[in-house]
């Protein structure tokens, strides 16, 4: 029989790692002395090779538990189930690598990053999808293909127009800006969208009953509940502005 350490040698796996295996009862040594001394044997390094196998092809340590412990497994079925979780755990480090590297090409040259404007374009970029299934529960499906589009297209211009904006009307909110002015701001971050596709979306919005809540799950604001207030003010008294002077 071999002691903890010289099994440790022979198979390259920690001694921490063993007595972690051995309190999960994955790998139970074949003797323990009274005075607690683990030794191991030639089966112990079968189960051993059979742990290392299935956490190789990203089986969670409970999952592993279960299929030793199983005589009759079916191995291929596990198989495939398994290989489709790895691949959906891929598109989810493929997109996590896609978004770092948006970031980092948003963040290049930024003297200084405000945080909560930062983190909401990340979360945008993250919930992408979900959120573009979300507006076609709100807007024509062919209008929001073509906007989903044009975003993914330009989407370094898009992000960096929304980022820069969103700065500016933080900045207007804290200075306390003239209406007018903060009325050019909104303009022109509303000016990247191309004329003909800005008006269809005005047009959409007003079939959108007054009563329908936004998925706040979905979407991360850049704004203080301050800043929020104070810029509905301006865009309402603008609106009602422009309806009296009709």
């Amino acid at each position: 029989m071999l002691t903890i350490g010289q099994f440790s040698k022979k198979t390259g796996v920690t001694i921490r790692t063993l007595r972690y295996y051995d309190e999960k009862g994955l790998l139970k040594p074949t003797y323990v002395s009274p005075s607690g001394r683990r030794y191991y044997e030639d089966d112990n390094m079968v189960t051993l090779q059979k742990i290392l196998t299935f956490k190789f092809l990203g089986y969670p340590l409970e999952d592993i538990q279960s299929m030793l412990a199983t005589s009759d497994l079916n191995l291929h079925k596990s198989l495939v189930r398994q290989k489709q979780e790895m691949l959906i755990k891929k598109a989810q480090i493929e997109k996590t690598i896609a978004t770092l590297e948006h970031a980092i090409t948003l963040s290049e040259n930024q003297e200084e990053i405000h945080t909560d404007v930062f983190l909401s374009i990340i979360h945008d970029l993250i919930h992408s999808d979900e959120q573009h299934t979300y507006f076609k529960t709100l807007l024509p499906e062919d209008l929001v293909d073509e906007l989903e589009q044009l975003y993914k297209e330009n989407i370094t211009d898009y992000t960096r127009h929304h980022l820069e904006t969103t700065l500016k009307l933080k900045e207007a909110y804290r200075k306390q800006l003239p209406d007018e002015e903060v009325l050019l701001i909104v303009e022109e971050m509303v000016s990247i969208i191309p004329e003909h596709l800005l008006t269809r979306i005005i047009e959409a919005s007003k079939q959108i009953d007054e009563g329908t809540e936004i998925d706040e799950s979905l979407f991360h604001m850049p704004f203080t509940k301050e800043e929020e207030q104070w810029l509905e003010r301006i865009m309402k008294k603008s609106i009602l502005g422009g309806n009296n002077d009709e």
